[in-house]
Protein backbone atom coordinates (compact mmCIF):
# COMPACT_ATOMS: atom_id res chain seq x y z
CA UNK A 1 0.00 0.00 0.00
CA UNK A 2 1.38 2.96 -1.04
CA UNK A 3 0.41 6.40 0.41
CA UNK A 4 1.18 9.97 -1.85
CA UNK A 5 2.64 12.37 0.52
CA UNK A 6 1.23 15.16 -1.80
CA UNK A 7 -2.41 13.88 -0.71
CA UNK A 8 -4.02 15.47 2.28
CA UNK A 9 -4.17 13.21 4.78
CA UNK A 10 -7.65 11.68 5.78
CA UNK A 11 -8.22 10.72 9.00
CA UNK A 12 -10.92 8.13 10.54
CA UNK A 13 -10.89 4.42 10.18
CA UNK A 14 -11.09 4.18 6.63
CA UNK A 15 -7.63 5.44 6.57
CA UNK A 16 -6.35 3.34 9.31
CA UNK A 17 -7.65 0.34 9.22
CA UNK A 18 -6.12 -0.65 5.52
CA UNK A 19 -2.85 0.59 7.05
CA UNK A 20 -3.04 -1.91 10.01
CA UNK A 21 -4.73 -4.38 7.94
CA UNK A 22 -1.63 -4.51 5.24
CA UNK A 23 0.85 -4.13 8.28
CA UNK A 24 -0.75 -7.55 9.56
CA UNK A 25 -0.37 -9.32 6.28
CA UNK A 26 3.01 -8.06 6.32
CA UNK A 27 4.26 -9.68 9.91
CA UNK A 28 1.86 -12.58 9.20
CA UNK A 29 4.25 -13.46 6.27
CA UNK A 30 7.31 -12.70 7.77
CA UNK A 31 6.64 -14.82 11.07
CA UNK A 32 5.23 -17.75 8.80
CA UNK A 33 8.70 -18.05 7.05
CA UNK A 34 11.03 -17.50 10.06
CA UNK A 35 9.14 -20.14 11.35
CA UNK A 36 9.17 -21.95 8.54
CA UNK A 37 13.10 -21.54 7.92
CA UNK A 38 13.60 -22.62 11.45
CA UNK A 39 12.12 -25.76 10.83
CA UNK A 40 8.80 -25.22 12.82
CA UNK A 41 5.34 -25.46 10.86
CA UNK A 42 3.55 -22.72 13.10
CA UNK A 43 0.97 -20.44 12.19
CA UNK A 44 1.67 -17.04 13.06
CA UNK A 45 -0.86 -17.35 15.87
CA UNK A 46 0.74 -20.38 16.89
CA UNK A 47 3.67 -18.64 17.73
CA UNK A 48 2.75 -16.08 19.07
CA UNK A 49 0.92 -17.41 21.97
CA UNK A 50 4.11 -20.13 21.87
CA UNK A 51 5.84 -16.47 22.93
CA UNK A 52 3.95 -15.63 25.66
CA UNK A 53 3.82 -19.17 26.99
CA UNK A 54 7.68 -19.00 27.06
CA UNK A 55 7.73 -15.57 28.63
CA UNK A 56 4.80 -16.75 31.34
CA UNK A 57 5.40 -20.26 31.36
CA UNK A 58 2.89 -22.30 33.42
CA UNK A 59 0.33 -19.64 32.93
CA UNK A 60 -3.71 -20.70 33.17
CA UNK A 61 -5.31 -21.44 29.63
CA UNK A 62 -7.96 -19.19 30.98
CA UNK A 63 -5.32 -15.86 31.29
CA UNK A 64 -3.96 -17.23 27.94
CA UNK A 65 -7.43 -16.28 26.70
CA UNK A 66 -7.47 -12.95 28.57
CA UNK A 67 -3.98 -11.86 26.91
CA UNK A 68 -4.86 -13.13 23.36
CA UNK A 69 -8.57 -11.69 23.57
CA UNK A 70 -10.08 -15.14 22.59
CA UNK A 71 -12.96 -17.63 23.67
CA UNK A 72 -12.55 -20.70 25.18
CA UNK A 73 -12.63 -22.50 22.22
CA UNK A 74 -10.11 -20.68 20.02
CA UNK A 75 -7.71 -21.35 23.23
CA UNK A 76 -8.40 -25.10 23.05
CA UNK A 77 -7.72 -25.26 19.34
CA UNK A 78 -4.40 -23.28 19.43
CA UNK A 79 -3.26 -24.89 22.39
CA UNK A 80 -3.91 -28.42 21.14
CA UNK A 81 -1.54 -27.64 17.97
CA UNK A 82 1.32 -26.70 20.00
CA UNK A 83 0.67 -29.85 22.31
CA UNK A 84 0.02 -32.03 19.02
CA UNK A 85 3.51 -30.59 17.80
CA UNK A 86 5.08 -31.05 21.20
CA UNK A 87 5.89 -27.91 21.90
CA UNK A 88 3.71 -26.81 24.58
CA UNK A 89 1.84 -29.09 27.55
CA UNK A 90 -0.83 -28.72 29.77
CA UNK A 91 -0.22 -29.36 33.16
CA UNK A 92 -3.16 -29.44 36.00
CA UNK A 93 -2.93 -26.67 38.93
CA UNK A 94 -1.91 -28.52 42.05
CA UNK A 95 -4.15 -26.37 43.91
CA UNK A 96 -7.68 -25.80 41.94
CA UNK A 97 -8.08 -29.56 39.57
CA UNK A 98 -10.41 -26.81 37.37
CA UNK A 99 -7.27 -25.06 36.23
CA UNK A 100 -5.06 -26.01 33.62
CA UNK A 101 -1.61 -24.48 32.60
CA UNK A 102 0.76 -24.07 29.46
CA UNK A 103 3.50 -25.41 29.95
CA UNK A 104 6.61 -25.01 27.84
CA UNK A 105 8.08 -28.08 26.62
CA UNK A 106 11.82 -28.78 26.08
CA UNK A 107 10.86 -28.64 22.37
CA UNK A 108 9.16 -25.49 22.80
CA UNK A 109 11.75 -24.32 24.55
CA UNK A 110 14.70 -25.33 21.39
CA UNK A 111 12.14 -23.53 18.80
CA UNK A 112 11.74 -20.55 21.12
CA UNK A 113 15.71 -20.10 21.27
CA UNK A 114 15.74 -20.60 16.88
CA UNK A 115 12.58 -18.12 16.26
CA UNK A 116 12.89 -15.24 18.66
CA UNK A 117 16.41 -14.21 17.42
CA UNK A 118 15.13 -13.78 13.82
CA UNK A 119 11.71 -11.75 15.46
CA UNK A 120 13.52 -9.65 17.01
CA UNK A 121 15.87 -8.60 13.46
CA UNK A 122 11.99 -8.80 12.26
CA UNK A 123 10.97 -5.95 14.96
CA UNK A 124 14.11 -3.96 14.04
CA UNK A 125 13.98 -3.55 10.73
CA UNK A 126 9.89 -2.95 11.09
CA UNK A 127 10.76 0.09 12.98
CA UNK A 128 14.17 1.40 11.80
CA UNK A 129 12.96 4.58 10.51
CA UNK A 130 10.97 5.16 13.51
CA UNK A 131 11.78 7.21 16.53
CA UNK A 132 11.22 6.19 20.18
CA UNK A 133 9.03 9.17 20.14
CA UNK A 134 6.92 7.98 17.07
CA UNK A 135 6.87 4.73 18.58
CA UNK A 136 5.05 5.64 22.04
CA UNK A 137 2.80 8.54 20.62
CA UNK A 138 1.95 5.04 18.32
CA UNK A 139 1.31 2.67 21.04
CA UNK A 140 -0.96 5.28 23.23
CA UNK A 141 -3.40 6.24 19.95
CA UNK A 142 -3.62 2.19 19.14
CA UNK A 143 -4.19 1.65 22.68
CA UNK A 144 -6.50 4.24 22.94
CA UNK A 145 -8.60 3.16 19.58
CA UNK A 146 -8.56 -0.45 21.29
CA UNK A 147 -10.19 0.52 24.00
CA UNK A 148 -12.66 2.41 22.52
CA UNK A 149 -13.34 -0.41 20.36
CA UNK A 150 -13.23 -2.94 23.23
CA UNK A 151 -15.68 -0.70 25.38
CA UNK A 152 -18.20 -0.83 22.07
CA UNK A 153 -18.19 -4.65 21.90
CA UNK A 154 -18.55 -4.97 25.93
CA UNK A 155 -21.57 -2.73 25.20
CA UNK A 156 -22.77 -4.77 22.29
CA UNK A 157 -22.37 -7.94 24.15
CA UNK A 158 -24.24 -6.83 26.89
CA UNK A 159 -27.32 -5.25 24.90
CA UNK A 160 -27.10 -8.19 23.08
CA UNK A 161 -27.81 -11.02 25.68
Amino acid sequence: MNIDPQQPVKSGLDVIMPLVGCMASHVRYHISRICSDAGHDLTPEEAGTLMIIHHFNGLPQSRLASILGKDKAAITRLMNALVISGLVGRVQDQDDRRVVRAQITEGGEQAFIKVWPELMKLSDEALKHVSKQELEQLSKVLLMINANLGALTEKYQFCSE
